[in-house]
């Protein structure tokens, strides 16, 4: 996760899609996965004012056509209550668990998709922020999740994604 490079759909090592929403990280610099001694050095130092990461998502090959069955939705920030995020902790493969949050449902949420996405396109969403200067935790970035279309044609071709994480310093 730090940067990470993830394929999803079938013939990959992730066959699986998120069918849930949920956020990569937490809230605070403290909860980001696999932060080593290098990490913290250059977060507490006096030139970093802090720390992002970009989520870049996209249909990639072999896909031929459009994503039409199951794509990835994102939800508003602003529509977020703090009271709706459920904090937790995951293991994949040979990673320690880290700290990641889920939503519970609220219908004043606000989600989003791109319908009939290409391998020419590219979903960019903030999937971590942390300032030194925020007083507490702050949701600034996107729960996501992977959907079903309910009207999605018959034979649509399975989704073929990749994502690519980018951590950007200030």
């Amino acid at each position: 996760l730090d940067p990470y490079c993830a394929r999803r759909g079938p013939g990959t090592k992730n066959p699986n899609y998120s069918f849930g929403p949920h956020q990569d990280y937490g809230l605070l610099a403290d909860d980001w996965p696999l932060a080593g001694n290098d990490f913290r050095k250059r977060f507490a130092g006096p030139d970093c004012r802090g720390m992002m990461a970009l989520n870049f998502w996209r249909p990639v090959l072999p896909m031929c056509g459009p994503v039409s069955k199951t794509p990835l939705a994102v939800c508003d920030p602003r529509t977020v209550k703090m009271e709706d995020i459920v904090a937790t902790s995951i293991r994949w493969d040979e990673m320690p668990h880290h700290r990641m949050m889920t939503l519970a449902h609220d219908p004043e949420q606000r989600w989003y998709y791109y319908p009939d996405m290409t391998t020419d396109e590219v979903l960019i969403f903030k999937s971590f922020q942390h300032f030194k200067t925020q007083s507490g935790p702050e949701l600034n970035t996107c729960f996501h999740t992977a959907f079903e279309v309910p009207n999605a044609p018959l034979g649509s071709e399975p989704r073929q994604s990749a994502e690519y994480r980018v951590r950007v310093w200030f």
